[in-house]
């Protein structure tokens, strides 16, 4: 089952935009958030592992707000969550653990890689997701080198390495056609929606930064002055 899940995961992954070991992370990152606001104190492992922890980090912050709303139907959830916190912190308090649903994220991330391994082995793999993969974008800079280093087969590391330099090549020429026609001699060259998102898929590429970003600014909304 757990081996099913995963499958499905990097599937679904596969088929997004972006890093897909960075959506499937952020996705477990979310996932403890909205167990948080669901259970409450029901769960009391893992209100312990929030009170410990002082809370949450200022990204996973960010997204309770949304998610009080979106997902627990009012902020109730959210506004009980942080009474519980107010009333069994210590004013002299210093948290001692990390963020738990900064925890929940890497531990997803390296099931995700292991997972990966596994899943491109030739002989013992998964041919449907190889071949999605192969036809992917890759992964960002940081879990391409993660990954490499789980991989002990040649012929896995071989597909890894081949998607990764396809990607950057066709990302590196959307770059640099972007610049291009920003030139003023050439800038009456309509962009595609690709080098749009050209400067934004980099970042992300190189860093691992949120992977709905490229999706944020459509080509009609795009100013010739940046």
């Amino acid at each position: 089952m757990a081996h099913a899940l995963t499958l499905a995961r990097w599937q679904a992954a596969l088929a997004a935009s972006g890093c897909p070991v960075c959506r499937m992370a952020q996705g477990a990152g979310r996932d403890f958030l909205i167990q948080v606001l669901r259970e409450g104190k029901a769960h009391a492992e893992v209100y312990e592992r929030v009170r410990d922890a002082g809370g949450f980090c200022e990204a996973h912050t960010s997204l309770l707000r949304p998610l009080g709303a979106t997902r627990g139907g009012d902020r109730r959830s959210l506004a009980r969550l942080y009474g519980w916190l107010l009333d069994d912190l210590a004013s002299d308090l210093t948290p001692r653990d990390p963020c738990p649903a900064c925890e929940a994220a890497a531990d997803y991330e390296r099931a995700s890689l292991a997972a990966l391994r596994d899943l491109l082995h030739p002989v013992t793999g998964d041919a449907d997701l190889r071949k999605r993969f192969e036809d992917g974008a890759g992964p960002c800079l940081h879990h391409f080198v993660a990954a490499a280093s789980l991989i002990e087969d040649g012929e896995s590391f071989r597909i890894l390495s081949d998607v990764q330099a396809r990607a950057w090549e066709a990302l590196s020429r959307d770059l640099k056609e972007y610049l291009r026609k920003h030139d003023y001699r050439f800038s009456r060259e309509p962009k595609t929606p690709a080098e749009e998102q050209s400067w934004i898929r980099a970042v992300a590429a190189i860093s691992g930064t949120p992977v709905e970003g490229g999706e944020r600014i459509p080509p009609e909304n795009h100013d010739e002055r940046d």
